[in-house]
């Protein structure tokens, strides 16, 4: 059975059109941790980072329709054991709501673990503020042992268990509200 140009160019096509697929998704939302560093200051390790925010269409819809979001930056300190698992020494989040005011027409941004909020006239200028991290109280310098190492990491996530019930359904299954970023580590200094 001979086979047409067609065919092939159909399927080639097909193929290119699957494999952009993930890749559209992935733009549509996305948390990303750029940039994280602590330092020692007053008995305390403070935590200084960068973040890319870029909320989901459905999230952005969900959220200009009265739908309160909270962002999580999740914290932990592990020691570093060479031929064993490492072990956390601490671990620590920081919750952040989102929340658009329909009849004033501004984005809120509430801080739950420092008891902060600010006001915004655009989403972009409140993602902007939400992505600058600057001295979050991390871990109390006693806990960690002078001589021993340790890795830092840090993460943000979408909190889907923040949303109402039947949303958190529709997210569970749709996945659309499924945004967190990787892990980034490093070393205190």
């Amino acid at each position: 059975m001979k086979r047409s140009g067609g065919w092939r160019a159909t399927s080639v096509l097909s193929l290119l059109f699957m494999l952009m697929l993930p890749a559209v998704s992935a733009a549509d939302g996305q948390f990303e941790v750029i940039s994280a560093s602590s330092r020692l200051e007053n008995e305390y390790w403070l935590v200084d980072a960068r973040l890319e925010l870029i909320l989901s269409r459905e999230a952005i819809e969900a959220l200009e329709n009265g739908v309160t979001l909270r962002i999580q930056m999740q914290y932990e300190v592990n020691r570093h054991h060479r031929f064993w698992v490492d072990q956390t020494i601490s671990d620590r989040n920081q919750n952040i709501e989102l929340q658009y005011l329909s009849l004033s027409q501004r984005y809120v941004v509430r801080d739950l673990t420092r008891d902060k909020q600010a006001s915004y006239a655009t989403l972009y200028s409140a993602l902007r503020s939400l992505s600058q991290i600057k001295d979050f109280r991390f871990v109390k310098a006693s806990k960690l042992k002078a001589d021993t190492r340790y890795w830092m990491s840090m993460r943000v996530v979408l909190d889907q268990e923040e949303l109402p019930g039947p949303l958190q359904m529709l997210a569970f299954w749709r996945g659309d509200f499924s945004l967190e970023s990787e892990w980034y580590k490093w070393i205190p200094r």
